[in-house]
């Protein structure tokens, strides 16, 4: 009986044990990345995982436990969009965190079971780290998407390390960096047994070498002529739709732009949904913003847009850009809306204690995907409201790219939260593959200007008010690797890594 207990209770402190350190692998995320303990986490349970030399159900459910830490702690900052409008939906917060856990933890549980498959520590190493990647490119379309915090974006502790995602993308990024760790974990696993596993310095010499070489391609970005004026109010989400408060936040953006003299200034940018009026149906406030315009300048902001289509209004979530004349030069509609946020699917079969949800979710219109913003005497734009900047070659149009990406962005619904650091990485990720300049202004989270080699520039805090003169660098006018090809790199990754499984997989252990 005692025996028993002792199995018992060391299961239970296993249990734990994977729980918290699916949760400190999470780390490995902004705005923490670059910790090592991240890392030394995902290594020591992909060591974990290596040391069963059979796998089966009871691996699948202990890597269940980890990765259900993982992505709950990750995606931790979804609670604060919960709460912005007080307790009206707390009773959904632990629903919804259980939800993240549970359907992304199946993103590295899955894959672990397939290590089955391998007959060797290394075939189960290489199809490990595959699968993981083929599950983040799943789930950056099943259900309309969400490729929020690829693994490659750990990298961006240093640009440097990061700038092989002009070649192979995000995603390309994140197979790498799973393979460092997985030859770090067999390593690791060696040791128990004082052994040193040579074969797995591959691993960790591949990406080693891989890292290393593209950081070599890494070049800095002269300042060009052009000045931009971002702009972040922090006006709080709880406020922002005020209807007490609505001209004095419009006011406040105001304010703010001219706070500065705006002699130089070509493009002055604000962000998502910054003005609470339909500028191309309210001349009043059209013509009042141009206060905010220099000379010969440009402003950009945020608005819901209403089209008559069909005999009927629908609304857009847009971007209007307007000259000093008060005249809107051109304009973007999103096309990738945020479900439950800005659509509701399927709503007219939600069931009846679901209709206090749908009474306040939106309902708008999509606009043309990758349409870019033309106006003389700028750039050629493209554009990409808040979220949709996370999906990767899904925010430009590759057929004529643009010099200068805008988002414009609300960080509010996140709160003082990891969020707001994440989506601004989600921003470099998209500035490396490409090879473009983000410029990226939010209402309140972090606003700044994002150069082709991923680097920060002219950055204005979480929780701060303020605005940020940047001369916009040099542009790239070349297309990467990535931005040609997309994720036919990925998928010629896989082809071959599936090919060296299949050479390597008839030795066994």
């Amino acid at each position: 009986m005692l025996e028993v207990i002792k199995k018992r209770a060391g299961n239970i402190c296993g249990y734990l044990l994977l729980f918290f350190g699916g949760a400190i692998a999470g780390s490995i995320f902004a705005p923490f990345e670059g910790m090592v303990a991240g890392y030394c986490s995902l290594a020591l349970f992909f060591a974990y995982l290596f040391s069963f030399n059979k796998i089966d159900k009871r691996v699948f459910f202990r890597a269940y436990l980890f990765s259900f830490s993982f992505f709950m702690v990750s995606f931790s900052w979804i609670v604060n969009a919960l709460l912005v409008d007080g307790d009206s939906f707390i009773c959904f917060v632990p629903i919804v965190l259980l939800f993240m856990g549970a359907f992304f933890g199946l993103g590295i549980a899955i894959p672990s079971y397939w290590m089955k498959w391998g007959n060797n520590r290394y075939a189960k190493a290489l199809i490990l780290c595959t699968g993981i990647v083929f599950f983040e490119w799943v789930r950056s379309w099943i259900f309309t998407g969400f490729p929020w915090n690829l693994f490659g974006s750990a990298l961006l502790f240093d640009t440097r390390f990061a700038m092989g995602g002009s070649f192979v993308g995000g995603y390309g990024l994140s197979f790498v960096l799973l393979i460092f760790i997985a030859g770090l974990g067999l390593i690791v696993e060696k040791l128990r047994f004082k052994k040193f596993d040579k074969k797995a310095l591959w691993f960790v010499g591949f990406s080693v070498v891989f890292l290393g070489g593209f950081s070599f391609s890494y070049q800095n970005f002269a300042d060009g002529d052009i000045k931009v004026r971002l702009v972040q109010t922090d006006i709080e989400q709880t406020f922002k739709w005020n209807k007490e408060l609505l001209y004095k936040n419009f006011r406040q953006y105001i304010d703010l732009s001219k706070s500065k003299p705006l002699d130089g200034v070509k493009l002055v940018v604000w962000g998502e949904t910054a003005t609470p009026y339909m500028l191309d149906r309210d001349e009043k406030h059209l013509n009042e913003i141009r206060e905010a315009i220099a000379k010969d300048g440009f402003l950009v902001t945020g608005l819901i847009r209403a089209s008559f289509e069909n005999g009927e209004y629908v609304p857009y979530n847009s971007l209007f850009v307007i000259d000093d004349k008060g005249d809107i030069k051109d304009y973007y509609d999103k096309s990738h809306l945020v479900p439950f946020g800005e659509y509701l699917p399927f709503r007219k079969y939600l069931p009846d204690f679901m209709r206090p949800v749908a009474n306040v979710v939106g309902n708008l219109g999509e606009g043309e995907k990758y349409k870019n913003i033309r106006v003389a005497g700028l750039p050629l734009m493209g554009g990409a409201i808040c979220y949709e900047s996370i999906f990767p070659k899904q925010v430009i149009n590759s057929k004529e790219k643009p010099e200068i990406l805008l988002v414009i962005a609300n960080d509010g619904w996140y709160g003082m939260s990891k969020g707001p650091y994440q989506h601004l990485a989600a921003s470099q990720l998209r500035a490396i593959e490409e090879g473009i300049t983000v410029v990226r202004s939010a209402n309140t989270g972090i606003s700044a200007v994002i150069k082709p080699n991923g680097d920060v520039v002219g950055k204005i805090g979480l929780g701060k008010a303020g605005i940020s003169d940047v001369l916009l660098p040099e542009t790239l006018e070349i297309k990467t690797v990535y931005g040609r090809l997309g994720n036919i790199i990925l998928l010629l990754i896989m082809l071959i890594v599936l090919l060296i499984i299949k050479k390597i997989n008839y030795t066994k252990e």
